[in-house]
């Protein structure tokens, strides 16, 4: 597994990750099958691992440390988040907790403790651009911040990062200088390329590491949504990162899956992998054998440059 910098925070991460989300009950995936999944990763050489407590209410972070517990053939890195506060541990204290410093430390200390670890390589701001925050998107200065930068200064946090849906604001608070990391969800993938234009300029100018989730748009780039997209259409009824732009170019990269003899998640996935300012990406799978393609397509590198700009062309239709 090829290793990528995570910009400024001095890691090397690999270049897919392995993301936490969906590997929970919440999706139907047995424990035994989430440890498993964590296995074949730690076995494939995948070192990055992303989670957050409002995966399954903790259970994710629960079972990434039984995963990693007492893995030490070579560092692992594990990005946390402080988010969704009504999910964790904290939640009894209602929107009050967004800027209760207390309330915030003791989120990553639960993280902590589920994760059987001593300190979170990354923790991230998850949805920065919740009100609840009240986060100043000019200078990032909120009570969430400051936390994590004390807890930083301590060596409880390696890095800081935001991720969000949000791309605007995730692009405003890279611009602060004071975020590290950035995880940024459905801007980036074979439909829609919009981190491209702000977001990953501003992150290379501050050398943030740039994490990518949810790289097959919600099951729509991991195979064809046909009866899904003629629904939409039908009912005029779009869900978010969804409308008729989008659906057109769905359209036209099945078309171009089917010219080319590739699947959608080999090509989304190799599509991704040419761009170098990527850190890593993380496709969240809920059984071994996804995992197992994953590693295979990106074992076959980047794309052709020709079939890189292809795609760029039906992103700027």
């Amino acid at each position: 597994m090829a290793e990528r910098r995570l910009g400024r925070t001095g890691l090397q991460v690999s270049e897919v990750g392995c993301g936490g989300f969906q590997f929970t009950g919440e999706f139907g995936v047995p424990k035994q099958e989430a440890l498993e999944i964590i296995q074949a990763a730690l076995d494939a050489g995948i070192n990055y691992f992303d989670t957050a407590p409002m995966y399954g209410f903790g259970e994710s972070e629960e079972l990434l440390g039984r995963g990693l517990s007492g893995f030490d053939k070579r560092p692992v890195v594990v990005s946390g988040k402080v988010g969704w506060l009504d999910r964790t541990v904290v939640r009894a204290a209602g929107d009050d907790a967004y800027t209760d410093r207390q309330a915030i430390v003791r989120i990553v200390e639960h993280s902590l403790w589920l994760l059987r670890r001593d300190k979170l390589d990354v923790v991230m701001i998850h949805e920065p651009e919740w009100a609840q925050w009240k986060i100043d998107g000019s200078t990032g200065d909120s009570v969430v911040l400051s936390t994590l930068e004390d807890l930083k200064k301590a060596g409880i946090v390696g890095a800081i990062g935001v991720g969000g849906q949000d791309l605007a604001v995730n692009t405003a608070l890279v611009e602060t200088g004071r975020i590290d990391v950035v995880l940024t969800f459905m801007h980036y993938d074979l439909a829609v390329q919009d981190a491209r234009d702000a977001l990953l300029p501003a992150a290379e100018r501050h050398d943030v590491g740039v994490i990518l989730g949810g790289p097959y748009r919600q099951g729509a780039l991991a195979s064809k949504a046909t009866d899904r997209i003629a629904e939409m259409r039908k009912n005029g009824v779009y869900p978010w990162g969804f409308d008729e732009r989008v659906l057109n170019r769905l359209d036209a990269i099945y078309a171009l899956s089917d010219r080319v003899g590739m699947s959608l998640t080999e090509l989304g996935l190799r599509y991704l992998l040419s761009d170098v300012r990527v850190s890593s990406i993380i496709p969240g799978p809920r059984k071994v054998d996804e995992l197992h393609k994953n590693l295979e397509y990106a074992s076959k590198g980047p794309l052709e440059p020709e079939l890189v700009a292809e795609i760029d062309r039906i992103g700027r239709t």
